[in-house]
């Protein structure tokens, strides 16, 4: 058939062929002709031994077509028949047209069969050459009737495209360019100057040729009625695990089978009614299905386990095989990091990295939150978490799936200090004061809690914007002066100044900017007031 690959059997009958219709061109001797004795007697054994294994395969197809209520086997059956009946029909025409051959050439008879003898194979004679190509003789035009009408009835049976059985020189890539032959027709070609046991040789090649045809029309019925025998080209052993992770000291479990593929199947596989892609493997030649989706947490158990399934289905040859496949999703652990403190700050911008490990590089999370505003962080799974409420419930999901929640508790920001610094940044001995005249400025800052300071740096600025300064002596006020900045001037009142007086620093305004540049104003007390003894 056109375009299919060739047995070593169908590659053996071409060759004989070609040899035999190569051989028809020449005078041949009687030592030739010897050899298309052979030649026949060969090519008969293969017709008995093809008509034997396609009557077996016959056999076959009906018996797994009357299993079945499908409409495509029972037709299979049906044609599988038909192909069987045209084949004997025609092959037993052409077993009368090569008796009527050895007739006409007069061979020996013996039991009532002719012999192929020394007599018939040393005949020379033309009178079967004359028998299939003169135009008063009806044996060689109803011969070529015969084979055209087999493959079109075989073509139509079976829908495939058998090519011709009667050959002219143009349908032999060999004899295709050849100028003595390519212009004539099938029956001079084959019989033109053809000694009787060359006639009976080609002949018997030509129903050697039509018996393949058979077998290949029935081996493509039998698997139209599922009956066909699948030959598996790979065999590999395959392990299954009674689970993938054992702990040391335990037993591992596991089941070993065999798992085979063959080119001649095409398996449609599905998950969850939904097709997936088949490729095959690289490694083993096996046409696998590709399963591949994003497993979603469930109902976990004490362990943190989470048993789920999925169905698994493969559709082969019109039969469906399903599977429940079961599988357990272990609940992912969250790693949060936060520097130092395991708490958030109020209204602060809290740099979280949240972590699922298991994941490794199919980590793509998206958070959302409860009683805090988030903000992307500048990597994957970074966040800021500025917290709005005392409790913070920030849900962790990974591609769409949600992963579990993590609740933050949230402490408010500590109060900052307020120092006494001179000039050059020196904190000034709040103890032993300083002296009069001595300092000519005050530099009064706000100063964040360390932890607050390490832990959120862009919260932990502030500023004094406004305060109170008095030069007190006893009850008496001295002088007194409101500055809007960190920096005292102190210079007016060097000549005031005296041992036993006292410089008091009142806060009235004291901002913090926030994470996200906005000032917040600080409460003050009586607490902050700063008492510097003059001596």
């Amino acid at each position: 058939m056109a375009g299919k690959k060739e047995t070593p059997r169908q590659k053996m009958i071409g060759m004989m062929y070609l040899v035999l219709t190569a051989l028809l061109a020449l005078q041949v001797s009687n030592a030739v002709l010897e050899k298309f004795a052979i030649i026949n007697e060969t090519l008969g054994q293969l017709i008995t031994d093809t008509n034997e294994n396609n009557a077996r395969e016959l056999q076959k197809i009906i018996e797994a077509g009357g299993k079945s209520e499908k409409e495509k086997i029972k037709s299979a059956v049906q044609k599988a028949q038909k192909v069987r009946d045209l084949t004997k029909t025609t092959n037993d025409w052409i077993d009368g047209l090569k008796k009527k051959m050895m007739e006409v050439s007069k061979a020996n008879t013996a039991n009532g069969q002719f012999v192929v003898d020394e007599k018939l194979i040393n005949n020379h004679g033309s009178q079967v050459a004359t028998m299939m190509i003169d135009k008063k003789s009806p044996w060689g035009t109803d011969f070529q009737k015969q084979l055209d009408s087999y493959v079109k009835e075989l073509n139509g049976i079976t829908g495939m495209n058998f090519g011709t059985l009667a050959k002219a020189p143009k349908d032999i890539p060999v004899f295709a360019s050849d100028e003595d032959h390519v212009r004539k027709d099938f029956l001079t070609f084959t019989f033109e100057n053809t000694p009787v046991i060359a006639a009976l040789a080609s002949v018997t090649q030509i129903q050697s040729e039509m018996l393949e045809y058979e077998s290949q029309a029935l081996r493509k019925l039998a698997e139209d009625a599922e009956a066909a025998t699948v030959r598996f080209e790979t065999v590999i052993p395959m392990v299954r695990p009674k689970s993938s992770v054992v702990a040391a000291g335990a037993p591992y479990e596991a089941d070993m089978f065999i798992s085979a593929s063959s080119s001649s199947l095409s398996p449609e596989m599905f998950y969850n009614g939904k097709p997936i892609p088949v490729e095959v493997d690289a490694t083993t030649g096996i046409k696998m299905g590709k399963v591949k989706f994003t497993a979603a947490g469930g109902t976990y158990d004490a362990q943190g386990v989470s048993k789920q399934s999925f169905k698994a289905e493969i559709r082969l040859n019109e039969e469906v095989y399903p599977q429940t496949i079961e599988y357990f999703v272990a609940k992912p652990t969250i790693r949060v990091t936060t520097g130092t403190a395991p708490r958030l700050y109020m209204g602060c911008g809290n740099d979280v990295n949240i972590d699922v490990p298991a994941l490794g590089t199919n980590y793509n999370p998206s958070f959302n939150a409860q009683g805090a505003e988030l903000q992307k962080g500048s990597k994957t799974g970074n966040v800021i978490i500025i917290p709005n409420q005392r409790k913070v419930t920030v849900s962790v999901s990974n591609a769409g799936t949600f992963i579990g929640n993590e609740t933050f508790d949230v402490k408010p920001v500590p109060r900052p200090r307020i120092l006494a610094k001179d000039n050059n940044g020196r904190d000034i001995d709040l103890k032993n004061g300083i002296k009069a005249g001595a300092v000519l400025g005050l530099r009064i800052n706000a100063e964040a809690d360390e932890n607050f300071k390490n832990e959120v740096p862009k919260d932990a600025n502030y500023r004094v914007r406004n305060m109170n300064i008095i030069l007190a002596r006893g009850n008496a006020r001295v002088a007194e002066t409101t500055v809007t900045s960190e920096l005292v001037d102190l210079s007016a009142w060097r000549a005031q100044m005296r041992p036993g007086d006292r410089i008091v620093v009142e806060p009235r305004n004291v901002v913090r900017m926030t994470y996200k540049g906005t000032p917040e104003q600080v409460a003050v007390s009586g607490q902050d007031i700063i008492n510097i003894p003059i001596n």
